[in-house]
């Protein structure tokens, strides 16, 4: 893995998984939807051997009529909502619903998908790392808000032994000396997770 200030680039074989992604954000870049890709996916698309059944996808809010383009790309392609039809995406995610898409008569991997709805999100929206594949690209969280943002999630389970914290263990370790550690240690100091951080340095 080699990371540059905005782009990461893989040169291992694709997994399943990561041929799912790519399948699922190339509808989004034919549609001109603009997304990013955060939480388990970025750890394991780094290298941690985990499962996950969701890949979660903040989008940039969309109209009426780019969101039924949306969902007929979507139809087009073989998707289907598992637990509300494709057709309600725009009433859902305009109320700040989410929805689970996944291909045809499966149920995973599935992507959870909403629009984003606040200041972390936007962070991650605005600022994404592109990482790149020899058969394409997608978008995924700054490494350096990922990590920060797990550690709040550990700090809510109240939990060192969990996925979440394993996760920014995982990130941390694997960057380490690469990301920039003034950013995350501003974004720690947002998040109120300066305790969580100390616990990852003694790791």
């Amino acid at each position: 893995m080699e990371l540059s200030d905005d782009t990461l680039s893989l040169s291992r074989e694709l997994s399943e998984l990561d041929k799912d992604v790519l399948d699922f954000t190339a509808i989004l870049d034919a549609c001109n939807v603009d997304y990013v890709i955060v939480s388990g996916y970025v750890a394991i698309l780094t290298g941690r051997s985990r499962s996950t059944e969701d890949i979660d996808v903040i989008l940039e809010p969309l109209s009426e009529t780019e969101t039924e383009e949306l969902v007929s790309e979507l139809k087009d392609r073989g998707y289907w909502g598992m637990a509300m039809p494709l057709d309600e995406m725009y009433s859902m995610l305009n109320e700040g619903s989410r929805i689970r898409i996944a291909e045809d008569g499966k149920m995973y991997p599935n992507f959870e998908t909403w629009f984003v709805s606040n200041d972390i999100e936007r962070e991650a929206l605005s600022n994404p790392l592109t990482v790149t594949f020899s058969d394409g690209q997608i978008k995924i969280s700054p490494l350096e808000l990922q990590i920060a943002y797990k550690l709040r999630l550990a700090q809510a389970a109240d939990s060192l032994n969990g996925k979440d914290f394993e996760d920014a263990i995982h990130l941390y370790l694997t960057f380490e000396e690469r990301f920039n550690t003034e950013q995350l240690e501003t974004y720690v100091k947002e998040f109120g997770v300066e305790n969580y951080y100390a616990e990852l340095n003694r790791v």
